[in-house]
């Protein structure tokens, strides 16, 4: 009888323990979906983990990632006299974005980050910040 008794309250108190545990998940909010505003970024590369033969080189170059509203990427870099540029797609999901389909480079994903309404860092093959560049109208004379 005292074992049957010692098993109905062991028997309680695991199903008790995995009912909560399950209840705490589901009133876990769900992290917010990162949004990006389409325009033209000014993209620089993040020095932290830059190997020293190569600082140079991110240092001096002018890179620019374009964000189109129907979804094309266009990726500029000029550096030490050369100019690359490449277009591709972009997309967001959750707080990834996603670059594939371009015609030169690879497919990549970064993790988004919002740090303003202009201004994101994303994490990847590289770590960018990206600030976004004012549009310039033309002069109507």
């Amino acid at each position: 009888m005292l074992r049957l008794i010692s098993m109905s309250i062991v028997c309680l108190m695991i199903t008790l323990s995995c009912a909560q545990s399950s209840g705490s998940k589901e009133q876990a909010d769900p992290p917010e979906p990162v949004a990006i505003k389409p325009g033209m970024y000014a993209a620089v590369v993040s020095m932290e983990n830059v190997p020293d033969d190569v600082k140079a080189y991110n240092v001096t170059s002018k890179i620019s990632f374009g964000f189109e509203p129907d979804n094309t990427f266009i990726y500029k870099v000029s550096a030490m006299g050369h100019e690359i540029e490449d277009v591709g797609r972009w997309e967001i999901r959750g707080d990834s974005l996603y670059i594939n389909s371009l015609q030169k480079g690879p497919d990549s994903a970064f993790k988004l980050v919002k740090v303003n309404d202009d201004r994101y860092e994303i994490f990847g093959p590289n770590h960018f910040i990206l600030t976004k560049q004012e549009e310039i109208a033309p002069i109507k004379e």
